[in-house]
């Protein structure tokens, strides 16, 4: 990485932790001239002082030595007309994307690709049809999905669950290169609540598939149709429409909070999938959307929801494959535990020197059990 590029990496990560030059150079011991320099890229970064300053800035080093991805770049330095952002948002997604290209150049993640006949629906219809294409292709049938995480990666599409703040921007995806390859990066708030997280990665999910992971030119209804296949995805009609005749004998509201439960999804994302299978009609809608549930009435129906995808979480297969990089030696210690982003601390990580499979099979070689005495 040159200077220039290095000294706007060292400017950003600054910014980021609401740090002045003065107190990074406190930090690190150096005047504060000399951080204006390394900002300009006008200095010379010895290494330990890169190390405490990734410390210092809470970056690994990676933020700061590697090249950053291409279209992460774009997305840093074009208008995001009709994509939601903000600077940490902005930097998670470098960061994941840096890790993600890491990982696969080492073997250890096989590159995918979107569906390349695919393209951002047109309309509502459209859109349905998408997300039960694309739940075909999983053999997946009109229940919910389980593990939403692990369905994106069948798709080429690996998750991280930034903490972005409750309020903060629920999340972006990027393509990123690897080889003669490609993977899909996507960041969500794991801050949000569950059901706007799943909503989230689904959205997320439906731009990597439709190849429109970032298009600051998208026009907004886009985005529009790119949120009705997600809900179609997480909520298929057939699935809904069959709940929702089982729970007939049921109050109004107390069926729509089965169908949230069932489908993991938000108040606000159940009664508009509801209205959208005309189950509700717009004054129930409106009516419903007034009282926000509270925990205890979905435990007042015995209900409960299963949570996922909350901050720190990392898709399974990437943890596995960065696993498998650490016990094959591949990894470093460090490296492993910075790629897994707090999964598991040093003391949990699997032995390196475990014996294998093989290993007890060969020890058992010629082995004939005990003998018997006459």
């Amino acid at each position: 990485m040159d200077r220039v590029t290095l000294g706007r990496r060292i400017a950003e990560a600054r910014d980021l932790a609401n740090m002045t030059q003065e107190s990074v150079a406190r930090a690190i011991g150096i005047d504060r001239t000399a951080v204006v320099l390394l900002e300009k890229g006008d200095r010379h970064l010895k290494v330990p002082e890169l190390v405490r300053l990734a410390e210092v800035l809470g970056r690994p080093l990676s933020f700061f030595v590697e090249e950053p991805v291409p279209a992460a770049v774009s997305r840093r330095s074009t208008p995001h007309a009709a994509h939601d952002s903000t600077r940490q948002l902005d930097a998670e997604i470098d960061q994941f994307a840096i890790d993600l290209r890491s990982v696969a150049r080492m073997g250890l993640l096989p590159p995918a690709g979107p569906s390349e006949d695919a393209h951002v629906p047109r309309n509502h219809d459209e859109a349905e049809r998408a997300a039960a294409l694309f739940r075909r292709r999983l053999n997946l049938e009109s229940g919910p999905i389980d593990d939403l995480g692990r369905t994106c990666e069948s798709f080429g599409l690996y998750t991280y669950a930034a903490d972005l703040g409750v309020a903060g921007p629920d999340g972006a995806c990027i393509q990123v290169e690897v080889g003669s390859g490609v993977v899909g990066a996507a960041v969500i708030n794991g801050a949000a609540g569950s059901g706007r997280r799943r909503m989230t990665l689904a959205h997320e999910l439906g731009h990597w598939l439709f190849g429109d992971v970032f298009d600051a030119q998208a026009p907004l209804d886009n985005e529009q149709m790119v949120n009705s296949f997600a809900i179609h995805f997480l909520a298929p009609r057939t699935g809904v429409n069959k709940l929702w005749a089982e729970r007939s004998d049921m109050p109004l509201r107390d069926r729509a909070l089965t169908v949230g439960v069932e489908y993991r999804l938000s108040w606000s994302a159940t009664l508009g999938q509801l209205r959208n299978l005309d189950l509700v009609n717009h004054e129930q809608r409106d009516l419903l959307s007034r009282y926000e549930p509270k925990a205890g009435d979905y435990l007042r129906l015995g209900l409960s929801w299963a949570d996922e995808l909350a901050h720190p979480y990392l898709s399974p297969n990437l943890v596995a494959a960065v696993l498998r990089g650490y016990t094959a030696q591949t990894l470093t210690q460090a490296k492993t535990l910075e790629l897994l982003r707090g999964i598991l601390s040093v003391e949990e990580l699997p032995d390196r020197d475990a014996p294998r499979a093989e290993d007890l099979r060969g020890a058992f070689q010629g082995h004939a059990g005990p003998r018997h005495g006459t």
